[in-house]
């Protein structure tokens, strides 16, 4: 981390240069954001970028040993299975918060994981933006010597790989009324990516179609946005099932949503990882669970997550649901980030895309949840100087 030049760019920042630069987000995405965007980026050591990287691949490749994914097979209810799935996710990300280790330098340690899509058309576009408007153009926001040119032209071929761009469209259930919508719309406008909400899809023989600027087209390659547990919670009922053997591609693969995620913590061996057991799996509960955190393995947007649980807690959840629950030992952020404030955590969230044809995933970009409060989630960081930001490379 580097607290030198967050105080540094602090001092640049007035009330009115981030009205201008919000205004200018919301402008360029033609509508408001939801959530809260931070007045400053997370400014991030060449190091640290190299610890957050190696701990990412490490771990992913973890996460897709034969080992792995004959343990993982349970973890895919048999309702959500979906046919010809690849033996690695095209997208992935892994979180770190970040904090001190004994001699007192900043380390990353895991918080969670998921093989599902992030941000990457909306936080392209933060990054560009502050950048532009700060002149700092000395950072980059990529990692992996990747530049703005060969971003774009890797995100264009993962999503579209030779299927005519077209014949691609974004699945999301109400993607006009997501908090996610930004990105929805950066990939409109960054690579041609239409939006479309996977209601209104239709089903005619193995194939989907969809309406798409007042055209019905055959969709042959899907980048899904539809998160399984907002669509059970919702009732949303959909015009096909996911074990039906569909005449599409899947551009990061709907299975993996389900193989990598909290499920997975309790084996992964990486320095960065802290202990974590299946809560079903436990005999007897540890002396302090003050120091433990309490989550549902498959949540969005740290819904479920307990700091600090009680054996009330726990004994609240039925014995046949503990097998969707870990208990987590919990990580102390280090507050690093100094603002007019006081002093900020942070949580680095560290984006792949693994072509079909490469030995490992490539980190591409970051997203930071910045704050002074026990959660990182947008939701619960509103305050000035908090919520959505992102990594400027030093």
């Amino acid at each position: 981390m580097r607290p030198d030049l967050q105080q540094a760019f602090s001092e640049r920042v007035t009330d009115a240069s981030y009205d201008r630069f919000t205004r200018e987000l919301d402008a360029w995405m033609g509508f408001p954001i939801e959530y809260r965007v931070c007045e400053m980026p997370i400014f991030t050591s060449h190091l640290l970028r190299q610890k957050l990287e190696e701990a990412t691949i490490s771990i992913l490749q973890q996460c897709c040993t034969e080992e792995a994914r004959q343990r993982t097979v349970s973890t895919i209810p048999k309702d959500c299975t979906v046919p010809r799935e690849p033996d690695r996710p095209l997208f992935a990300v892994v979180d770190f918060a970040i904090c001190e280790d004994e001699a007192g330098d900043y380390v990353p340690r895991l918080i969670e994981l998921q093989g599902f899509p992030s941000l990457y058309g909306y936080q392209y576009v933060f990054a560009s933006r502050i950048r532009d408007q700060y002149g700092l153009y000395d950072t980059t926001p990529f990692f992996g010597g990747l530049d703005d040119k060969h971003y774009l032209r890797l995100l264009r071929s993962a999503i579209f790989a030779d299927v005519d761009p077209h014949e691609c469209a974004l699945l999301e259930v109400d993607p006009d009324h997501q908090k996610t919508r930004p990105d929805f719309r950066a990939m409109e406008r960054l690579i041609g990516l239409p939006t479309v909400d996977i209601r209104s899809v239709v089903k005619r023989g193995n194939g989907l179609f969809a309406r798409i600027d007042g055209r019905d087209v055959q969709l042959r390659r899907v980048f899904n946005r539809a998160i399984v547990d907002e669509l059970e919670q919702s009732g949303t009922q959909l015009p096909f099932a996911w074990t039906d053997d569909l005449d599409i591609e899947w551009a990061g693969h709907p299975n993996w949503y389900f193989r990598i995620s909290k499920a997975v913590l309790p084996w992964l061996q990486h320095s960065t990882v802290p202990r974590t057991t299946l809560l079903h799996e436990i005999g007897e509960l540890p002396h302090h669970l003050d120091r433990f955190v309490l989550k549902p393995l498959y949540s969005f947007a740290g819904q479920g997550v307990v700091v600090a649980p009680t054996e009330a807690d726990i004994a609240a959840i039925p014995e046949q649901q503990r097998e969707g629950w870990i208990l987590q030992e919990r990580v102390d952020y280090a507050s690093c980030v100094p603002t007019p404030f006081g002093s900020n955590r942070v949580e680095i969230r560290v984006m792949t895309i693994w072509p079909d044809d490469e030995p490992a995933p490539h980190c591409v970009m970051s997203l930071a949840r910045t704050g002074r409060g026990k959660l990182m989630g947008a939701r619960y960081n509103t305050e000035p100087w908090t919520g959505s930001s992102g990594c400027l490379f030093v």
